[in-house]
């Protein structure tokens, strides 16, 4: 894969799929413009990056709050000049049933989940339409797919990623601007054994990392508006015993 003097901005980069993101980009030479709420941890994990030779810059954000994404992201495109890749990975999935959810909760939850992407998607959108260039990928999940139980906030703010991601994908394509999400399944530290995959084990943050690398490379120019799974094939249906080995 190629990335040509790139420049990309990852948010929630401290946390487990955020950091897998930051090495892969790291591998390929590509400017990091790291941001997360935990700046202790990120700049720990920063200095490791360094230390590796990767070109790695951090800032604080929080993607709940319009000042600081706005604040962080003008301070970002000061030094950084351009930004070519946008991965809204800031996230969390806390419990909930619809009953359960107090508006207070379900308004936080669809805030930090969607309304984060649309606001950095914006900003970023508008400076990667001037170059006439940029790969906006955003975290989504499966329970955007397929829902659920217990976790109906974040289901439903993952569901409404994807169809944001689809929405701009066709505003921004004459500005030759990708558009596309990743929605992961269960994610863990370590491949373990798992009776919820087709695949038979779970998944780790390498496994979301490299598709997210793949459709911000230059060669991946092609694709755009698609949601792509990374599940061990969660969702394919009930696991048969006759074919799950």
């Amino acid at each position: 894969m190629t990335f040509n003097q790139r420049t990309v901005v990852i948010t929630g980069a401290a946390g487990k799929i955020g950091r897998a993101l930051a090495k892969e980009f790291a591998a390929f030479g590509v400017k990091l413009f790291l941001t997360d709420i935990d700046m202790d941890k990120l700049n720990q994990f920063a200095g490791e990056l360094s230390a590796s030779g990767a070109d790695v810059h951090t800032y604080f954000m929080d993607v709940t709050q319009s000042a600081s994404i706005s604040s962080a992201s003008a301070n970002i495109l000061a030094d950084a000049g351009h930004v070519d890749i946008l991965v809204n990975n800031a996230g969390c999935w806390p419990k909930g049933t619809a009953i359960e959810t107090s508006e207070e909760d379900w308004e936080n939850i669809i805030n930090l989940n969607l309304h984060s992407v649309f606001r950095l998607s914006r900003i970023f959108g508008i400076e990667m339409k001037k170059q006439k260039y940029g790969r906006i990928i955003n975290l989504s999940s499966i329970a955007g797919i397929c829902g659920l139980p217990g976790r109906c906030a974040y289901s439903v703010a993952k569901a409404a990623v994807i169809m944001l991601t689809k929405t701009m994908a066709m505003e921004l394509a004459k500005d030759g601007i990708t558009v596309n999400s990743v929605s992961p399944g269960l994610i863990q530290n370590d491949h373990v054994p798992s009776n919820g995959t087709w695949l038979g084990y779970t998944g780790i943050g390498d496994d979301v990392a490299k598709a997210i690398v793949f459709l911000a490379a230059d060669e991946s120019g092609y694709i755009t508006g698609i949601d792509m799974p990374v599940d061990g094939g969660r969702i394919l249906g009930p696991l048969n015993p006759v074919f799950k080995g």
